[in-house]
């Protein structure tokens, strides 16, 4: 995690990553500073994610974990066209702020509010597997491990940090695990398709499922590219 100069004074900095307390103004100005979404300081900082950065939930029963699936199975000028169509959807404003991931405090307990501030659950162990080289389990052990009933090994934060768009360095930094080597086979495209899930986060039911309709024509061998 690098600290990009000018836009916080270094001993706030310094503070904060220590552990200390960081009022939500700090947090928004420590965040590009960091290469971070301000978002997903709040959510390392432990604090609630104010209604303006939050994502959508209840949008059962989608979450942005299918949409990145499907995405995978685009290529070229097809990925770019979904893509694009999310960014063109209206964002509906939550109703309320995030609220920290009620799991046990500990390494899983990042990963997991790290996960739902993109919406995206937790049984993703397929997912994890393709973006990230994720070990070969069922969704129930992903579960697990994020409530800190497994181990968070560092090939899990390797697949995490490859799912969430996060250097694999920088997770290992906040959750003292890992990261793996530079064995691991992940997707070619995880950059991007980390970028469409996070301009996905904040989508409606409604409109997960329209992308959803819209990747399935995408992938059809006819479709239009």
């Amino acid at each position: 995690m690098q600290y990009r100069p000018g836009l916080v004074e270094v001993p706030e900095l310094a503070a904060v990553l220590a552990g200390g307390y960081a009022g939500a103004a700090l947090l928004r100005r420590l965040a590009p500073a960091l290469d971070l979404h301000a978002a997903d300081l709040f959510v390392i900082a432990g604090h609630d994610v104010p209604v303006d950065l939050a994502p959508a939930s209840g949008t059962h029963p989608w979450h942005v974990g299918h949409v990145m699936r499907s995405a995978m199975r685009l290529f070229g000028k097809r990925f770019d066209r979904l893509h694009h169509y999310i960014r063109s959807l209206p964002v509906v404003v939550p109703d309320e702020p995030l609220r920290p991931a009620r799991v046990p405090p500990g390494p899983g307990a990042l990963v997991m509010g790290l996960l739902v501030n993109r919406n995206i659950r937790p049984h993703i162990a397929q997912l994890l597997h393709d973006v990230g080289d994720g070990p070969y389990v069922s969704d129930s052990t992903i579960y697990h491990v994020v409530r800190g009933e497994s181990a968070l090994t560092p090939r899990y934060v390797t697949a995490f940090a490859a799912v969430l768009g996060i250097a694999a360095g920088d997770l290992a930094a906040l959750t003292g695990v890992g990261p793996s080597g530079d064995t691991a086979r992940l997707y070619p495209r995880r950059a991007e398709l980390a970028a469409l899930a996070w301009d996905a986060r904040r989508l409606n039911s409604e409109q997960l499922s329209q992308v959803q309709v819209l990747a399935s024509d995408l992938a059809r061998v006819d479709a239009p590219t």
